[in-house]
Protein backbone atom coordinates (compact mmCIF):
# COMPACT_ATOMS: atom_id res chain seq x y z
CA UNK A 1 0.00 0.00 0.00
CA UNK A 2 2.83 2.28 0.95
CA UNK A 3 4.59 1.42 -2.39
CA UNK A 4 1.77 1.78 -4.70
CA UNK A 5 0.86 5.67 -2.54
CA UNK A 6 3.96 6.61 -2.52
CA UNK A 7 4.46 5.40 -6.66
CA UNK A 8 1.41 7.63 -7.84
CA UNK A 9 2.92 10.53 -5.78
CA UNK A 10 6.28 10.49 -7.45
CA UNK A 11 4.89 10.06 -11.16
CA UNK A 12 2.55 13.30 -10.97
CA UNK A 13 5.54 15.57 -9.52
CA UNK A 14 7.61 13.92 -12.18
CA UNK A 15 5.66 13.41 -15.50
CA UNK A 16 6.51 16.65 -17.29
CA UNK A 17 9.78 16.62 -16.95
CA UNK A 18 10.18 13.23 -17.76
CA UNK A 19 8.45 14.59 -20.90
CA UNK A 20 11.05 16.74 -21.61
CA UNK A 21 13.79 14.48 -20.85
CA UNK A 22 12.52 11.42 -23.15
CA UNK A 23 11.88 14.66 -26.42
CA UNK A 24 15.73 15.16 -25.75
CA UNK A 25 16.77 11.70 -25.64
CA UNK A 26 14.79 10.67 -28.63
CA UNK A 27 14.90 13.97 -30.75
CA UNK A 28 18.04 12.60 -33.20
CA UNK A 29 15.67 10.09 -34.65
CA UNK A 30 13.49 12.91 -36.09
CA UNK A 31 15.46 14.73 -38.60
CA UNK A 32 12.93 17.87 -38.36
CA UNK A 33 13.79 21.90 -38.46
CA UNK A 34 12.05 21.90 -35.63
CA UNK A 35 13.94 19.51 -33.56
CA UNK A 36 15.10 20.94 -30.58
CA UNK A 37 18.00 22.08 -29.09
CA UNK A 38 18.38 22.72 -25.33
CA UNK A 39 15.42 21.74 -22.56
CA UNK A 40 13.88 25.07 -22.78
CA UNK A 41 13.17 24.80 -26.57
CA UNK A 42 12.38 21.61 -26.08
CA UNK A 43 9.92 22.62 -23.48
CA UNK A 44 8.39 25.23 -25.74
CA UNK A 45 7.78 22.66 -28.58
CA UNK A 46 5.72 20.60 -26.04
CA UNK A 47 3.83 23.40 -24.78
CA UNK A 48 2.89 24.66 -28.08
CA UNK A 49 1.74 21.60 -29.19
CA UNK A 50 -1.18 21.05 -26.31
CA UNK A 51 -0.31 23.61 -24.09
CA UNK A 52 -0.06 22.36 -20.36
CA UNK A 53 -1.68 19.60 -21.05
CA UNK A 54 0.97 18.42 -23.61
CA UNK A 55 3.58 17.72 -20.26
CA UNK A 56 1.11 15.02 -19.37
CA UNK A 57 0.52 13.05 -22.31
CA UNK A 58 0.73 9.63 -21.49
CA UNK A 59 0.26 10.27 -18.13
CA UNK A 60 -2.50 7.55 -17.75
CA UNK A 61 -0.57 4.39 -17.83
CA UNK A 62 2.76 5.01 -16.09
CA UNK A 63 0.29 6.42 -13.39
CA UNK A 64 -1.30 2.90 -12.86
CA UNK A 65 1.98 1.39 -13.42
CA UNK A 66 4.16 3.58 -11.11
CA UNK A 67 1.91 2.27 -7.98
CA UNK A 68 2.22 -0.98 -8.76
CA UNK A 69 6.05 -0.79 -9.90
CA UNK A 70 6.51 0.97 -6.24
CA UNK A 71 4.66 -1.13 -4.54
CA UNK A 72 6.89 -4.39 -6.33
CA UNK A 73 9.68 -2.78 -5.77
CA UNK A 74 9.71 -2.19 -2.38
CA UNK A 75 8.12 -5.55 -1.72
CA UNK A 76 10.75 -7.26 -3.36
CA UNK A 77 14.18 -5.06 -1.96
CA UNK A 78 13.05 -6.01 1.39
CA UNK A 79 12.24 -9.81 0.64
CA UNK A 80 15.00 -10.39 -0.82
CA UNK A 81 17.24 -8.25 1.75
CA UNK A 82 15.63 -10.87 4.59
CA UNK A 83 16.60 -13.92 2.19
CA UNK A 84 20.21 -12.60 2.22
CA UNK A 85 20.06 -11.94 5.92
CA UNK A 86 18.92 -15.56 6.01
CA UNK A 87 21.36 -16.88 4.21
CA UNK A 88 24.26 -15.33 6.12
CA UNK A 89 25.19 -11.72 4.16
CA UNK A 90 26.04 -9.27 6.81
CA UNK A 91 23.73 -6.07 6.62
CA UNK A 92 25.57 -3.43 4.53
CA UNK A 93 26.31 -1.76 1.78
CA UNK A 94 26.67 -4.95 -0.43
CA UNK A 95 23.29 -6.48 0.75
CA UNK A 96 21.49 -3.67 0.39
CA UNK A 97 23.13 -3.16 -3.26
CA UNK A 98 21.93 -6.79 -4.43
CA UNK A 99 18.63 -6.86 -2.50
CA UNK A 100 18.11 -3.20 -4.79
CA UNK A 101 19.28 -4.61 -8.24
CA UNK A 102 16.99 -7.52 -7.39
CA UNK A 103 13.82 -5.22 -6.90
CA UNK A 104 15.05 -3.61 -10.21
CA UNK A 105 15.70 -6.29 -12.39
CA UNK A 106 11.77 -7.88 -11.62
CA UNK A 107 10.36 -4.44 -12.37
CA UNK A 108 11.90 -4.48 -15.34
CA UNK A 109 11.29 -7.91 -16.63
CA UNK A 110 7.12 -7.12 -15.73
CA UNK A 111 6.60 -3.48 -17.16
CA UNK A 112 9.15 -3.33 -20.24
CA UNK A 113 5.84 -2.59 -22.08
CA UNK A 114 4.55 -0.02 -20.32
CA UNK A 115 7.82 2.18 -20.68
CA UNK A 116 7.64 1.37 -24.48
CA UNK A 117 4.38 2.92 -24.42
CA UNK A 118 5.31 5.86 -22.49
CA UNK A 119 7.42 6.82 -24.46
CA UNK A 120 5.91 6.22 -27.61
CA UNK A 121 2.94 8.79 -26.46
CA UNK A 122 5.44 11.32 -25.16
CA UNK A 123 7.28 11.95 -28.33
CA UNK A 124 4.36 11.82 -30.73
CA UNK A 125 1.37 14.38 -30.88
CA UNK A 126 -1.86 13.40 -30.36
CA UNK A 127 -3.34 14.88 -33.64
CA UNK A 128 -1.83 15.16 -36.97
CA UNK A 129 0.55 12.70 -39.26
CA UNK A 130 2.56 10.00 -36.76
CA UNK A 131 -0.24 10.51 -34.04
CA UNK A 132 -1.27 8.17 -31.26
CA UNK A 133 -4.16 8.71 -29.55
CA UNK A 134 -3.53 7.36 -26.29
CA UNK A 135 -2.17 3.75 -24.75
CA UNK A 136 -4.19 1.32 -26.46
CA UNK A 137 -3.49 2.85 -30.15
CA UNK A 138 0.22 2.38 -29.20
CA UNK A 139 -0.08 -1.22 -27.94
CA UNK A 140 -1.79 -1.83 -31.64
CA UNK A 141 0.81 0.03 -33.60
CA UNK A 142 3.75 -1.71 -32.25
CA UNK A 143 1.78 -5.10 -32.39
CA UNK A 144 0.84 -4.35 -35.91
CA UNK A 145 4.56 -3.35 -37.03
CA UNK A 146 7.04 -6.04 -34.37
CA UNK A 147 4.43 -8.48 -33.40
CA UNK A 148 4.11 -9.25 -29.54
CA UNK A 149 7.41 -9.65 -28.63
CA UNK A 150 7.44 -5.94 -30.36
CA UNK A 151 6.40 -4.65 -26.92
CA UNK A 152 9.41 -5.43 -25.16
CA UNK A 153 11.65 -3.28 -27.34
CA UNK A 154 14.50 -1.85 -25.11
CA UNK A 155 14.04 -4.74 -22.92
CA UNK A 156 18.17 -5.31 -22.53
CA UNK A 157 19.05 -1.78 -21.60
CA UNK A 158 16.05 -1.34 -19.41
CA UNK A 159 17.02 -4.63 -17.69
CA UNK A 160 20.70 -3.94 -17.15
CA UNK A 161 19.99 0.03 -16.44
CA UNK A 162 17.59 -0.71 -13.91
CA UNK A 163 19.14 -3.38 -12.15
CA UNK A 164 22.15 -1.23 -11.42
CA UNK A 165 20.18 2.14 -10.67
CA UNK A 166 17.86 0.24 -8.11
CA UNK A 167 21.19 -0.96 -6.22
CA UNK A 168 22.31 2.34 -6.24
CA UNK A 169 19.39 3.87 -5.40
CA UNK A 170 18.76 1.91 -2.21
CA UNK A 171 22.24 2.45 -1.31
CA UNK A 172 22.07 5.99 -1.60
CA UNK A 173 19.31 6.19 0.73
CA UNK A 174 20.30 4.05 3.08
CA UNK A 175 24.12 6.13 3.44
CA UNK A 176 22.60 9.44 2.66
CA UNK A 177 20.31 9.40 5.60
CA UNK A 178 22.36 7.59 8.45
CA UNK A 179 24.76 10.54 7.54
CA UNK A 180 22.50 13.02 7.64
CA UNK A 181 20.39 12.15 10.84
CA UNK A 182 23.58 10.86 13.22
CA UNK A 183 26.29 13.28 11.63
CA UNK A 184 24.47 16.40 10.78
CA UNK A 185 21.57 15.91 13.24
CA UNK A 186 18.78 15.73 10.77
CA UNK A 187 15.36 15.05 12.22
CA UNK A 188 14.01 11.80 10.09
CA UNK A 189 11.26 13.91 7.60
CA UNK A 190 13.93 16.34 6.66
CA UNK A 191 17.01 13.01 6.12
CA UNK A 192 14.14 11.51 4.48
CA UNK A 193 13.13 13.76 2.11
CA UNK A 194 16.61 14.68 1.01
CA UNK A 195 18.00 11.06 1.19
CA UNK A 196 15.27 9.99 -1.14
CA UNK A 197 15.95 13.36 -3.56
CA UNK A 198 19.40 12.05 -3.61
CA UNK A 199 19.20 8.29 -4.00
CA UNK A 200 16.65 9.31 -7.41
CA UNK A 201 19.95 11.08 -9.00
CA UNK A 202 21.97 8.73 -8.04
CA UNK A 203 19.47 5.98 -9.59
CA UNK A 204 19.39 8.12 -13.00
CA UNK A 205 23.20 9.25 -12.86
CA UNK A 206 24.79 5.45 -12.85
CA UNK A 207 22.57 4.24 -15.99
CA UNK A 208 21.81 7.19 -18.14
CA UNK A 209 23.33 6.20 -21.10
CA UNK A 210 21.25 2.67 -21.22
CA UNK A 211 18.14 4.94 -20.19
CA UNK A 212 18.84 7.05 -23.50
CA UNK A 213 19.57 4.16 -25.63
CA UNK A 214 16.43 2.33 -24.20
CA UNK A 215 13.87 5.29 -24.93
CA UNK A 216 15.92 5.71 -28.44
CA UNK A 217 14.73 1.82 -29.30
CA UNK A 218 10.83 2.92 -28.00
CA UNK A 219 10.91 5.53 -29.55
CA UNK A 220 12.03 4.36 -33.33
CA UNK A 221 9.01 2.14 -33.00
CA UNK A 222 6.55 4.93 -33.29
CA UNK A 223 8.76 6.83 -35.68
CA UNK A 224 9.02 3.66 -37.87
CA UNK A 225 11.94 3.05 -40.11
CA UNK A 226 14.89 -0.35 -39.45
CA UNK A 227 15.07 -1.06 -35.99
CA UNK A 228 18.00 -1.02 -34.64
CA UNK A 229 20.10 -2.94 -31.66
CA UNK A 230 21.33 -1.73 -28.62
CA UNK A 231 24.85 -1.97 -29.71
CA UNK A 232 24.03 -0.38 -32.92
CA UNK A 233 22.29 2.63 -31.12
CA UNK A 234 25.42 3.05 -28.75
CA UNK A 235 27.38 3.31 -31.75
CA UNK A 236 24.98 5.58 -33.77
CA UNK A 237 24.87 8.10 -30.76
CA UNK A 238 28.63 8.15 -30.28
CA UNK A 239 29.09 8.44 -34.38
CA UNK A 240 26.38 11.71 -34.02
CA UNK A 241 27.60 13.35 -31.21
CA UNK A 242 30.74 11.69 -29.26
CA UNK A 243 30.71 10.75 -25.31
CA UNK A 244 28.17 13.97 -24.90
CA UNK A 245 25.45 12.30 -26.73
CA UNK A 246 25.02 9.79 -24.13
CA UNK A 247 23.76 12.23 -21.60
CA UNK A 248 21.48 14.20 -23.48
CA UNK A 249 18.74 15.04 -21.60
CA UNK A 250 20.55 14.30 -17.99
CA UNK A 251 19.75 17.81 -16.92
CA UNK A 252 16.37 17.68 -16.17
CA UNK A 253 16.15 13.96 -15.44
CA UNK A 254 18.32 14.88 -12.66
CA UNK A 255 16.12 17.86 -11.96
CA UNK A 256 13.07 15.41 -12.13
CA UNK A 257 14.82 13.07 -10.03
CA UNK A 258 15.01 15.09 -6.59
CA UNK A 259 11.52 16.19 -6.17
CA UNK A 260 9.86 12.47 -7.35
CA UNK A 261 12.01 10.57 -5.25
CA UNK A 262 12.17 13.11 -2.24
CA UNK A 263 8.10 12.42 -2.74
CA UNK A 264 8.35 8.76 -3.16
CA UNK A 265 10.58 8.10 -0.15
CA UNK A 266 8.50 10.81 2.11
CA UNK A 267 5.14 9.21 0.95
CA UNK A 268 6.32 5.59 1.56
CA UNK A 269 7.65 6.42 5.09
CA UNK A 270 4.78 8.39 5.92
CA UNK A 271 2.21 5.64 5.18
CA UNK A 272 4.15 3.00 6.68
CA UNK A 273 3.75 5.07 10.10
CA UNK A 274 0.53 6.45 9.35
CA UNK A 275 -3.02 4.76 10.44
CA UNK A 276 -3.63 3.48 6.74
CA UNK A 277 -1.58 0.69 7.45
CA UNK A 278 -3.25 -0.14 10.83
Amino acid sequence: VAGSIAGCVGQLVGHPLDSIKTRLQSEALVQTSGTSTSAYRCALNVYNEGGSKAFFRGLSLPLCSKSFEQCLAFGIKNAADNFLESIGFEEGTFRTGLSGAAAGSTTALLLTPIYLVKVQLQVTPRQGVGSLAGPVAAIKSTINKLGFLGLYTGAVPIFIGTSIGYGFRFVTYEKATDILQESYGFDRIAATIIGGGMAGMATWASHYPLDLVSSRMEASVAFGGKQLTMTEHFKDIYMQSGCRGFFRGLGPCLLRAFPVNAAVFATYDLVCKSKLLT
